[in-house]
C-alpha cells in the first residue's frame, strides 16, 4: 500500500560515536536482520564513513550481503560455520564464531581466520567456560566472544559474576581479543579495555537499557500514508469484526499501512498514529494493508503521512506502556515498506 520508514543517517552515525566516545576499546556494529529491518546498504555505508571497519551479522547469507558492499571490511558470522560451508566462508573472507565443538573440528586446518563464542551465563550458543585454549590448536582465532545477560540492568548484581567469568577467560586465552559488550555493557561501562564493542540496538535508536531513559537520538520513524478520509455517523461499525462502533459523528482516515508492514496487530483500539501535530487514535482492528484513524476535529487529507513510531510516538513509549520489543517493531519492517535515507551522503 502506501508505508515507508525514514532513516535518519546523521542520528545513527550520532548514535554510533556516542558508543565510540564511551567504549574501553574499538567498536563494531551489530547489522544483523537487514540492519535491524533499516536496510544493509546505506546502513553499512554510513557506518564505514563514520569509521566502522568490524561487523556483526547472525548467518552466513546476511555476512554474503555485507560482504558486496564493501571488501575492506571485517564481518563476523554469529551462527558459525554450517556443515558444508567452509568454502563459502573462506572465499568471501568471513570470520565464523564458532559455537561448538563441532565447528571448530570443521573448521580446523582451515587457512581463514575464526572467532570463539564462550558462553558465560546466556545459556545460548557457545563453548563452556571450561575451554581449553590447546583445542583451538589448529585454528586461526583473532576474537574471543562472549556476551552480558543482564547488562540492561547494569546494577544487577549477575554482572559482576558475568564480568569475574570473562576475566578469568581473557587471563587463560592470553593475546586474543575479546568482544562482550553490547550497547548497554558499552555504555554501562561494564565492557573491559581493549574489548571490541558491539553495539546493536542502541544504533537504531532503541533504549539499550531496561530502567534508565533513552540515550540515543531517534533514527527510524514508520509512516503511512492516507489513502482516504470520509465522515461516518454514530453508530457505524469500523473495521473487521465491527469491533469497534463510533458513538458520535466522526471522521476517520484510512491509512495503507498494516500488519504485514509491522505494524503490529495488537494496537488495534489501542495504539494512536500522529498527524498534523497532534495524536489520533487507531480505531477498528489493524488489518493486514490498512489502517483506521479518527482523525475528527484534526485537519488531514489524502496522502498526509501519519506517523505510528519515531519522534512523536517513540519506540520507548510503545514498550513502556503497549509492551511491544523495540527490537521486534524494527526487525520486523516488511518488505514493502519503502526505506528513505535523509542525512549523510545518502539522502533520498
Amino acid at each position: 500500500m502506501a508505508a515507508r520508514v525514514i532513516v535518519d543517517l546523521d542520528a545513527l552515525v550520532w548514535n554510533y560515536r556516542l558508543f565510540t566516545d564511551k567504549a574501553a576499546g574499538h567498536v563494531g556494529a551489530v547489522v544483523k536482520a537487514n540492519a535491524y529491518g533499516l536496510g544493509y546498504a546505506a546502513v553499512v555505508e554510513a557506518l564505514i564513513d563514520a569509521g566502522c571497519t568490524d561487523f556483526f551479522v547472525a548467518t552466513l547469507n546476511e555476512g554474503l550481503s555485507v560482504r558486496s558492499l564493501s571488501e575492506q571490511i571485517r564481518i563476523f558470522v554469529f551462527e558459525g560455520v554450517p556443515v558444508g560451508k567452509v568454502d563459502q566462508f573462506a572465499q568471501a573472507s568471513l570470520i565464523p564464531v564458532l559455537n561448538s565443538v563441532a565447528q571448530l573440528e570443521r573448521f580446523r586446518g582451515c587457512a581463514s581466520p575464526a572467532a570463539v563464542h564462550v558462553d558465560t551465563g546466556m545459556m545460548r550458543l557457545g563453548f563452556d567456560p571450561s575451554l581449553d585454549p590447546s583445542a583451538l590448536d589448529g585454528v586461526d582465532v583473532v576474537l574471543l566472544m562472549s556476551h552480558f545477560a543482564l547488562a540492561d540492568r547494569p546494577d544487577d548484581p549477575g554482572n559482576s559474576q558475568t564480568i569475574e567469568r570473562i576475566g578469568e577467560l581473557r587471563s587463560r586465552f592470553k593475546g586474543i581479543p575479546a568482544s562482550v559488550g553490547n550497547s548497554a555493557a558499552i555504555l554501562a561501562g561494564l565492557e573491559m579495555p581493549g574489548d571490541l564493542g558491539r553495539p546493536g540496538i542502541g544504533l537504531y535508536g532503541g533504549n539499550p537499557f531496561s530502567l534508565q531513559v533513552n540515550p540515543m537520538r531517534c533514527v527510524a520513524t514508520l509512516e503511512g500514508s492516507v489513502l482516504q478520509v470520509r465522515e461516518v455517523p454514530a453508530g457505524t461499525p469500523v473495521g473487521y469484526a465491527a469491533s469497534y462502533v463510533t458513538d458520535k459523528p466522526t471522521h476517520l482516515a484510512t491509512v495503507g499501512i498494516g500488519y504485514a508492514d509491522g505494524l503490529p496487530r495488537s494496537l488495534s483500539n489501542s495504539g494512536s498514529g500522529f498527524v498534523s501535530g497532534q495524536r489520533v487514535p487507531i480505531v477498528g482492528r489493524i488489518s493486514m494493508d490498512l489502517t483506521m484513524v479518527d482523525v475528527t476535529g484534526v485537519s488531514v487529507s489524502e496522502g498526509d503521512w501519519v506517523e505510528f513510531f519515531g519522534a512523536n510516538i517513540t519506540l520507548d513509549e510503545l514498550e513502556r506502556e503497549r509492551g511491544l520489543f523495540s527490537y521486534e517493531m524494527l526487525s520486523r519492517l516488511g518488505n514493502r515498506v519503502e526505506r528513505i535515507y535523509i542525512g549523510g551522503d545518502s539522502a533520498t
